[in-house]
């Protein structure tokens, strides 16, 4: 993530003093989590005051850059970052993760990247586009062109897979209403789901992508 290195400090500290715990160390070190929650705690037993700088002393630069990543993504200095609206966030267009991966060239001196792999603004090239969950190459989407494509999933399904999905019965409804008071339940079930739980049932139902 790019960001400017008089801000870096501050969003780091902010981070460690308001949000550091140990769910975000493991969004920040995945498995090995434990291992370095464990290193915290030993640091901040001794002393909650400079825990934070003693910390990040003993990572190595790999897990330093992770760290201070993590800080940034959340923090913008000393004030918390707006979220991304989903127009401007890109997933998978198979399963919608945004898990993504892209192939650059790199400055080997600089670290600087020169430009993709393709560097293709008409996403006419998936070459070089990777999704971690899918395991192949792919092209990508924003988050709302694929929440727009679920949601049409979604409204094509018929009775009885909704009725799987949501453990909701036509028959439990009056019979004189019995169709459209399911309808409007089903709905209300699914409008309720976040868009990880949405993908979930998308791919376990729709494992095509139709």
């Amino acid at each position: 993530m790019k960001y400017q290195a008089e801000n870096a400090v501050s969003s780091f500290f902010y981070y460690m003093w308001n949000a550091w715990s140990k769910e975000e160390c493991k969004a920040v070190f995945g498995d090995m989590y434990r291992h370095f929650w464990d290193k915290w705690s030993a640091l901040a037993d001794k002393s909650i005051f400079g825990a934070a700088e003693r910390f990040f002393a003993e990572l190595s630069e790999n897990n330093q850059k992770l760290l201070v990543e993590r800080a940034v993504t959340l923090y913008d200095g000393r004030a918390f970052r707006k979220e991304p609206d989903d127009s401007d966030i890109l997933v998978c267009k198979e399963c919608g993760s945004r898990q993504l991966e892209i192939q650059a060239w790199i400055n080997a001196n600089t670290d600087e990247r020169i430009s993709y792999v393709h560097d293709d603004n008409n996403g006419l090239w998936c070459d070089g586009k990777w999704c971690e969950e899918c395991g192949v190459q792919v092209f990508f989407c924003t988050k709302a062109e694929f929440t727009q494509k679920m949601q049409g999933w979604w409204e094509s399904c018929g009775f009885e897979t909704k009725e799987q999905i949501t453990g909701l019965k036509v028959c439990d409804s009056p019979p004189s209403e019995n169709t459209q008071t399911f309808i409007d339940a089903a709905d209300q079930w699914w409008n309720s789901r976040d868009y990880e739980h949405k993908r979930e049932i998308y791919n376990r139902y729709n494992s095509k992508n139709e």
